[in-house]
């Protein structure tokens, strides 16, 4: 009774508008969805591979930001949630096309953290490494995969310590704990642009 689905498609721009237009109570955005191809910067499809994840994976995230940041300041602040992906932070060559949308779609994150603060809006960077999913499956990582409960525990512990980046299962951890006094000093860090 409280749960209503709605079509939402990253690549539809009008399908996201439309569903934050229905809906206008939402507190909690979480951006789940993500598209991986399996291409090096050889492969003779990268550059379609790449245009295909950075559509979704990055314009994705600013579509739904921008449809749904509205929203979110209309109900008190509320909670946008970001899967990022450990690789954008440490590039893989198999999956170089993903790697690089990843980052640049954490990059927006982080801008989206300083901009959504003003209004109240959590913003949540999830970096997870091999999830037991489709997607990992499909990317020929079922042998290492982990549960996709360790995210939303993850997610849900960040929540209640007002953390930026959670880094949910072991590979993640390794890799968040490396990149921790970056994320600390630089990246959670209040700069001078000046």
């Amino acid at each position: 009774e409280k749960v209503v689905p709605l079509y939402l498609d990253l690549g539809n721009p009008d399908s996201i508008v439309a569903a934050a237009q229905t809906a206008q109570d939402v507190d909690v955005v979480v951006n789940n969805a993500g598209v991986l191809k399996n291409t090096t910067p050889f492969s003779e499809d990268a550059i379609a591979a790449i245009q295909y994840e950075m559509d979704i994976n990055v314009y994705g995230v600013i579509r739904m930001a921008q449809a749904f940041a509205p929203v979110l300041k209309s109900n008190g602040g509320g909670v946008f949630a970001q899967l990022n992906s450990v690789v954008s932070m440490k590039a893989f060559s198999n999956f170089a096309t993903y790697s690089a949308s990843k980052a640049a779609a954490y990059s927006i994150t982080q801008s989206l953290r300083e901009l959504l603060e003003a209004q109240g809006t959590q913003v949540v960077s999830v970096h997870p490494g091999p999830i037991a999913t489709d997607m990992g499956d499909a990317a020929g990582l079922t042998a290492i995969a982990q549960s996709p409960t360790l995210v939303a525990d993850g997610i849900l512990q960040a929540l209640q310590n007002g953390d930026f980046h959670v880094f949910p299962d072991s590979m993640a951890q390794q890799i968040g704990g490396a990149y921790q006094g970056f994320a600390t000093n630089v990246v959670e860090a209040v700069m001078s642009e000046g």
